[in-house]
């Protein structure tokens, strides 16, 4: 014996499903927005990874992060890095406008590690104030971080550029 089901329970079924998804995506949509917002730029190269992350806080500042990935270097070099005296990454936050840049401030490193995988890798994070930021009073502010590593080894020194984030507030 087979058994059918209702054409209308079958149509509710399918309301019900469509009604599910449409509040689910409506539900995702208010979490995203709320007072807390990311933006995240990241280079991807063979031999480093630079990045800056820019994230509004709820007290209405903006925590910076800036991360970093030197993936020719060999886990042992990287830890010979590390056991040297002194920090070997050293990061400023600045504004670029068509006309010039603008530093705003230097952003501390807070951990650097040595891996297989990414070589020697090292992270910071500062707290900038929404007046800090806003370098560009006519719009939006786009900001990166130069990244400078010292080689204790040998006292050579290199640079990256993050890429831009355009900041709007």
């Amino acid at each position: 014996m087979t058994t059918r089901e209702h054409p209308n329970r079958r149509m509710k079924r399918g309301f019900l499903g469509l009604l599910t998804i449409a509040m689910a995506s409506v539900l995702g949509i208010v979490l995203m927005s709320g007072p807390a917002s990311a933006a995240q730029q990241c280079t991807y190269t063979a031999d480093y990874n630079a990045c800056l992350f820019i994230t509004r806080q709820s007290t209405g500042d903006y925590l910076v992060r800036f991360g970093i990935d030197l993936r020719k270097l060999s886990k042992k070099e990287a830890q010979t890095i590390i056991d040297a005296p002194g920090h070997p990454f050293y990061a400023n936050l600045i504004g670029s406008d068509f006309k010039d840049e603008d530093f705003i401030g230097q952003i501390s490193t807070t951990r650097v590690w040595a891996s297989t995988e990414s070589g020697l890798s090292g992270e910071g994070a500062r707290v900038f104030s929404r007046s800090a930021l806003n370098e560009d009073p006519e719009g939006c502010d786009e900001l990166y971080a130069r990244i400078a590593f010292i080689d204790p080894r040998t006292g050579a020194s290199r640079g990256w550029t993050t890429p831009q984030i355009a900041l709007c507030i």
